[in-house]
């Protein structure tokens, strides 16, 4: 099997909700989605997100990449041989991290498909459901938070993401009010996207932590040397999530004993080949991982990651957007996102609505 062609659209899709975190607020996210041909007629496709621009290239940036440097690299590939086809994408654009993303993906995609199996067979095997979600509330005042929260928990939700790092004195008091307006079930993973100084952070933590109900603090500051400080000084887990960025973060994490449980993107890595290789180095350093699903396609490739993957034990965010490109609804089975069960990635581009959030777009 030989590839033949490769085609890739950038997607926006609006979120139902605005996002607003100490980068910013945004309203939609801006992906590219891959269409890898083969000659004996099968196609992977593939998806990646573009985190401009607070995290990584703009979506034209990574349609380029793919158009002019990456994919030409793989034009007459076996796509079998994934570890190969990295290599030749790596030498052809180093920087290209979220634009080998969704061709990894494909590859992956047309390796299931040909084969008959889910790829979380060629992964290993299942050892686990799915990946575990969480609920997620956006920063608001805390009054309109505990209803949006009591109507989830009416769901069998007790988990939740928020964000913080808006200043010390600021999310103090926010917390403590939203914390008495809540039922002392309800447990709250705090993500301060770097938004901390590291004498911010120290106060912020401790004072947060002594409120209770923290389940989890989500780097709430940018350096290694400064997350192991925070590590040391408070109870709660610290979770790693903009300090991990390939293999060899994940032993830096360790090695500096700088979190507990790693926060894994897949885009920021170059797919699941690389991302199972920081799963093993997890593993091995006695660290569990959370895997962010997105949406629709990279939403499967997380699935199938976790599923095979022991350490995947902490919950990540499905995120809520206003429509799908997909064939079939893909979401969340109560907290739990299960792989699809046909071969590959086990989803399917809807043509129309690609057609349509590419020119929306």
């Amino acid at each position: 099997m030989k590839i033949t062609a490769i085609e890739s659209t950038i997607v926006n899709i609006a979120r139902s909700r605005d996002l607003a975190t100490a980068y910013g607020v945004s309203s939609t996210t801006n992906t590219v989605v891959v269409q890898v041909r083969t000659d004996e007629g099968i196609i992977g496709i593939g998806q990646t997100v573009a985190p401009a621009p607070w995290g990584g290239d703009a979506v034209e940036v990574v349609k380029h990449h793919i158009d002019r440097y990456i994919g030409p690299a793989l034009i007459g590939e076996d796509p079998f041989n994934i570890e190969r086809l990295h290599q030749r994408m790596f030498q052809a654009m180093r920087s290209a991290v979220n634009a080998r993303t969704a061709l990894d993906f494909a590859l992956w995609d047309i390796k299931g498909l040909a084969l008959g199996v889910p790829v979380y067979q060629l992964l290993g095997g299942a050892c686990r459901p799915g990946a575990l979600c969480h609920g997620f509330v956006e920063r608001e005042e805390p009054p309109a938070m505990a209803a949006r929260i009591e109507e989830l928990a009416a769901e069998g939700w007790t988990w939740f993401k928020t964000k913080i790092g808006f200043g010390v004195e600021d999310d103090v008091a926010w917390y403590r009010q939203l914390r008495e307006l809540v039922s002392d079930d309800i447990k709250f993973q705090l993500d301060g996207n770097t938004g901390y100084t590291l004498a911010e952070a120290v106060p912020a933590l401790t004072r947060l932590e002594a409120l209770g109900g923290v389940a989890l603090f989500e780097q709430p500051v940018r350096y290694l040397d400064e997350m192991a400080q925070l590590a040391a000084r408070i109870n709660t887990p610290l979770q790693a999530d903009e300090a991990t960025s390939g293999p060899r973060s994940v032993y830096e994490i360790a090695r500096e004993r700088a979190a507990h449980v790693l926060h894994f993107k897949l885009h920021r890595y170059g797919g699941l080949l690389p991302a199972a290789k920081m799963a093993a180095v997890a593993e091995a350093a006695g660290l569990e991982i959370s895997i962010a699903p997105y949406f629709d396609i990279i939403a499967a490739a997380a699935a199938h990651l976790a599923a095979a993957t022991p350490g995947a034990t902490w919950p990540a965010g499905f995120s809520d957007m206003t429509d799908s490109i997909l064939a079939e609804p893909y979401q969340p089975d109560g907290q739990m996102l299960k792989p699809p069960a046909g071969p590959g990635l086990g989803v399917a581009i809807d043509e129309v609505k690609l057609a349509y959030y590419a020119a929306a777009s």
